[in-house]
């Protein structure tokens, strides 16, 4: 199965993900070696933990396709960004797209309150596509809160570590609940180095192919997110 990952921290240097240029090969040939043949990498923006601004981002991706070139790995890159979510900025979403489409990947607290669905309704509504970065991870969400984002025009995006049990956080029986409801939009990695967060798409679609079927498993590893890189 190949698939498409769009949330990634592998640019170097710019976040708190891959810290060199050598680790973003390595952990671009993990996951080539999972199956991913798309790889969107997602830099954090409007965060803490962004050490870089934006504007430098792109220099350091074409050296990046460049150096994976060099080596010889067979996936293909498109930048984006992984943007924080403030109440008291209006971003250019155009500028902070995945791959300069009209979809965006947004990030919230984690556990301090923001009314995601009025949000993603807003930004819907102003002809985006807003994917809901991790949705599992949101706190103060119930269950019933994430067909109410979907309503409102969110995508709703899942980490890998959260299906295979791994973020302690998030209770997997809630994973499967989402599942069996159809909920899911795409999976992704959210991989921030080579070991306690690796790229590890091919774990998550072996886990899952055991307990959906064929079509939906294709539709969240691969079919929804080629829009993205088609545009």
């Amino acid at each position: 199965m190949m698939m498409i990952d769009i949330h990634s921290h592998i640019l170097p240097a710019v976040d708190d993900g891959s810290q060199s240029f050598e680790e973003s090969i390595e952990m671009l040939k993990m996951a080539f070696r999972s199956g991913v043949k798309h790889q969107i990498l997602t830099p954090h923006v409007q965060s803490s933990v962004t050490k870089v601004k934006p504007e430098a981002y792109q220099p350091i991706f074409d050296e990046l396709k460049k150096q994976v070139l060099l080596e010889g790995i067979d996936i293909e890159l498109y930048l984006g960004c992984e943007l924080h979510y403030r109440s008291h900025v209006e971003p250019d979403y155009d500028k902070y797209s995945l791959n300069h489409s009209k979809y965006v990947l947004i990030e919230f607290s984690f556990s301090r309150y923001a009314p995601i669905e009025d949000i993603i309704f807003d930004i819907s509504r102003s002809g985006y596509f807003p994917v809901v970065a991790h949705v599992e991870r949101y706190e103060y969400l119930k269950y019933e809160d994430f067909k109410r984002i979907k309503d409102a025009g969110g995508i709703l995006q899942v980490n890998t570590h959260s299906i295979l049990g791994l973020n302690e956080k998030v209770q997997r029986k809630t994973i499967l609940k989402m599942l069996e409801d159809r909920l899911i939009d795409i999976v992704a990695s959210d991989t921030h180095n080579t070991t306690s967060r690796k790229p590890n798409m091919n774990e998550a679609y072996h886990y899952l192919e055991k307990l959906i079927d064929q079509d939906y498993l294709e539709d969240i590893f691969y079919n929804n997110a080629l829009k993205i890189i088609q545009k």
